[in-house]
């Protein structure tokens, strides 16, 4: 996402900056980069992701801003330039190629454990012989 090499254009003349050094002032932040960290990095302690957490994250953000009294401004990116747009379309249509290899393999799978299910209750629940594993592993 964003402008691939910005940063390595940036690194000579970028630094860190202390919050507190920015009291006063007036400060642009890019809220889709927010709003995509909270969604994709906010977990529970099980993994899980957290109801609202863009919201969360919105606020508790907000609220670090405004404790240093710095002013924020929120830039949305609008439309995506042409060129983003092909490379959105690429990452979709990859996305719904692997979706779709995703569930083949899921119905592959499905299919040879019934088939291993049958063959167990047909034979009385006994163990594989050999002359049956072709059939498990989908010789």
């Amino acid at each position: 996402m964003g402008v691939h090499g910005l940063w390595k254009l940036l690194e000579s003349t970028g630094k860190p900056v202390n919050p507190e050094t920015l009291e006063g002032k007036i400060l642009a932040v890019d809220i889709s980069i927010w709003l995509n960290q909270a969604v994709k990095g906010v977990r529970d302690r099980d993994g899980n992701s957290v109801q609202n957490a863009h919201l969360l994250t919105l606020f508790h953000r907000l609220c670090k801003l405004l404790f240093f009294r710095i002013k924020p401004i929120f830039v949305y990116d609008g439309d995506a330039p042409l060129l983003k747009k092909q490379t959105l379309a690429i990452r979709r249509q990859r996305k719904e190629e692997m979706a779709r290899e995703s569930k083949q393999t899921n119905e592959k799978l499905l299919r040879t454990f019934l088939k291993r299910q049958a063959i167990k209750a047909a034979l009385g629940d006994r163990r594989l012989g050999t002359q049956y594993k072709c059939l498990y592993y989908n010789c």
